[in-house]
């Protein structure tokens, strides 16, 4: 809501409490004016009461010559005195009695609903307030209160009114029957002889009670006034400054102008507000300057970044450098000497952009991006790239370390675009050139739309569950079955069995292949379980890097009752993998065996496959199929059987082919077999 809606709502519920507070004020002076009334009309009757009890007390033994002079003295008297009130106060004061003496006594309606209701209730009083009376005396004509007092009978009453020739003296009794007849005599001490009824003018009340409230309404609505006008000031005060702050924020501060608010403001509150607000505005502009550093720029080399460069990059050709394998420079030299290196290759990069002008980029620990001017030639570009290099691979002495790099280069030439140069860099990497032109990069569009259509029919083939274990038999010398390998199988929507040859690279790049995984060993488990013969199954170094797998094949151990094999495919990315030996250790202490699958496929290495301790190799099969016209292929074969028989492992031959292949391999002394020759890969085992 705002200030001036508040101003609204304030100035109306201040107005109707005013006025709350006026009508309760009238009617609290009211009460008071009129019972400041009916107090006069109190002490009046009292004082008559009190002299009509003096006048009764004495009057009897006032007498001459056996004369009472003062006989009903109080009645006459008390008369008498409401001509007098009635004529200098323009009160009605009257006593009147349900038994009157005197036929003026006699009571009217409302004195006689008095008179009535003092007898049934001992009150001291009665008042109410009266409209105008038609037919009344000119009193009870207006508005009035009708304010009245009992008279009860004392024992000094009795000389006038109680029992005659008893309470009342014989001559006193003969003198009140000669005047008043024989009336209102045999009271008895407390019964209710009369009242006295006092009517007093309303209008006059009514006239103080408007004066004195026009008064103090004056007074309260001046007061109300002064105040509104005070609190409409400070309000335009407020709304004034309030005004000019927002107006600070959105003509400055919105639009990242972080400059200090100058306005002057009337009340110290604003002013107090507007230091801080300046002090805000300073640590605001201070940390915008530390995230911009933060979010454009590498903190390390403080070259601008990525996220600095997809901003910067309009129509620049895009060269992506890679410093190749530098996580090994950062695994043997550290962190510290790894930093400082990158801040050497920093600094030649400066002054190799200030000799062929481009921008630089550090968009990754250990790779840049360069932007070179659109008019520069592909030759030129060439050239400047080739010289480039050689300066940055030259040697660099950290900490008294000589340290070499060899650097890889990617460029989007025609089309400009980051993601062509880095696709061109990464295939540097793999063709172990310098430099690659993203215009070298064949596309190959109908090989796209081959991976689309393999990545919907696997996911059809996961939601269907047509992902199943083929198996082919591990047989001994003897042709006897020692074990099965499980081998991953699509049934496509036709019934067709699909080879993984089509499937698994596309699988590799989504997270179903780690569903793949898990559906091949749980079925396999599952088939094998409580069985004698065992089951071998492929990981590679997906699975062996993924904790979700290795937590999964060891929850499957301890699941099933399994002779387990697991075959790791020989590669140098997985003996350079630091999970792989752990991880084949937890296998082996629960209860399964390790072959090196592929071994002798290009990266044999005794050593390293004593590091691993596996319970056996695979030889690779295409050392294998040629054995027997390949020479060379024979020696090596020859060399692991030895080797493997000398270290206590097994060795298993896949692809044998025929009985020739099987027969040479038992003279060398291969221990097991796998091939067609045996069998093909099938969707169920033969049963014992």
């Amino acid at each position: 809501m705002s200030i001036k809606s508040q101003i609204k709502y304030a100035v109306i519920f201040s107005g109707v409490g005013l006025l709350a507070v006026l009508y309760f004020m009238y009617l609290k002076i009211n009460d008071f004016l009129i019972n400041q009334e009916v107090s006069k009309a109190r002490l009046l009757a009292d004082t008559i009461i009190d002299f009509r009890h003096y006048l009764s007390t004495v009057a009897p033994h006032v007498k001459t010559e056996n004369v009472y002079p003062f006989a009903c003295t109080p009645a006459y008297t008390v008369n008498q005195v409401a001509k007098i009130i009635k004529n200098q106060k323009h009160y009605l004061l009257r006593q009147v009695s349900d038994r009157p003496r005197n036929p003026k006594d006699k009571p009217n309606f409302f004195e006689l609903k008095a008179i009535e209701f003092f007898k049934k209730h001992k009150e001291k009083e009665f008042w109410q307030i009266h409209e105008p009376h038609p037919g009344s005396s000119l009193i009870e004509k207006s508005p009035h209160i009708f304010y009245v007092k009992p008279l009860y009978v004392e024992k000094s009453c009795l000389k006038c009114h109680g029992e005659p020739n008893k309470d009342v003296p014989p001559k006193l009794y003969k003198l009140i029957v000669k005047y008043y007849g024989n009336k209102a005599f045999n009271y008895r001490i407390g019964d209710l002889r009369g009242i006295i009824s006092i009517v007093i003018p309303f209008s006059n009340v009514q006239n103080e009670i408007f004066e004195v409230f026009r008064v103090l309404a004056l007074i309260i609505l001046l007061g109300y006034l002064i105040g509104a006008f005070v609190f409409w000031k400070i309000t335009m005060h407020i709304e004034k400054s309030i005004e000019e702050i927002i107006r600070f924020f959105k003509e400055k501060v919105e639009h990242g102008k972080y400059e200090s608010l100058n306005s002057k403001f009337k009340l110290e509150e604003f002013e107090i507000l507007r230091e801080e607000i300046n002090g805000t505005i300073n640590k605001i502009a201070s940390y915008q300057q530390e995230l911009y550093k933060k979010l454009y720029f590498n903190p390390l080399t403080e070259l601008p970044n990525r996220v600095k460069f997809f901003e910067d990059h309009k129509n620049e050709i895009v060269v992506v450098l890679d410093i190749d394998k530098f996580k090994d420079i950062n695994m043997f030299f550290g962190f510290k000497i790894a930093d400082k290196l990158i801040l050497e290759i920093v600094k030649r990069l400066k002054e190799l952009s200030n000799k062929y002008n481009f921008k630089i980029y550090h968009i990754d620990i250990d790779k840049f991006v360069l932007l070179f001017d659109d008019k520069i030639t592909i030759e030129e570009l060439k050239n400047r790239l080739e010289n480039l290099i050689k300066v940055l691979e030259k040697p660099y002495i950290i900490d008294d370390n000589e340290i070499m790099i060899k650097v890889r280069v990617g460029v989007s030439y025609y089309k400009k675009d980051y993601l062509r140069a880095e696709v061109a860099q990464e295939k540097a990497k793999e063709l172990r050139r310098d430099i690659v032109f993203g215009s070298e990069i064949i596309e190959d569009k109908d090989q796209y739309k081959n991976n689309l259509k393999w990545f919907k029919k696997l996911k059809i083939a996961l939601e269907n569950d047509k992902i199943v274990p083929f198996y082919q038999p591990i047989v001994d010398k003897n042709k006897n079955i020692v074990k099965y390998e499980a081998l991953v199988r699509m049934i496509d929507e036709d019934g067709k069995v699909i080879s993984p040859f089509f499937f698994l690279e596309v699988a590799k790049k989504t997270r179903n292949y780690f569903e793949i995984t898990k559906r091949i060993i749980q079925k396999s488990f599952e088939k094998f379980n409580n069985k004698d013969i065992g089951v071998s199954i492929n990981l590679d170094l997906h699975d062996i890097e993924s904790i979700e797998i290795r937590e999964f094949i060891v929850r499957m151990l301890h699941s099933f009752n399994v002779k387990a094999t697991f075959e790791v495919v020989e590669s140098e990315d997985v003996r350079n993998s630091t999970d792989l030996r752990g991880f084949l250790k937890i296998l082996q202490k629960n209860g399964a065996e390790i072959y090196i699958d592929d071994f002798g496929s290009g990266y044999a290495n005794f050593d390293y496959l004593l590091k691993l301790s596996p319970n056996g190799v695979k030889i690779d099969g295409s050392l294998i199929k040629d054995i027997l016209t390949n020479k060379n292929n024979e020696l090596i074969v020859q060399s692991i059987i030895d080797f493997a028989h000398k270290v206590e492992m097994k060795v298993v031959a896949e692809f044998v082919e025929n009985e020739e292949i099987f027969e040479k391999l038992k003279e060398m002394g291969v221990d097991y077999y796998q091939g067609y020759y045996f069998s093909p890969p099938l969707p169920d085992i033969k049963e014992n």
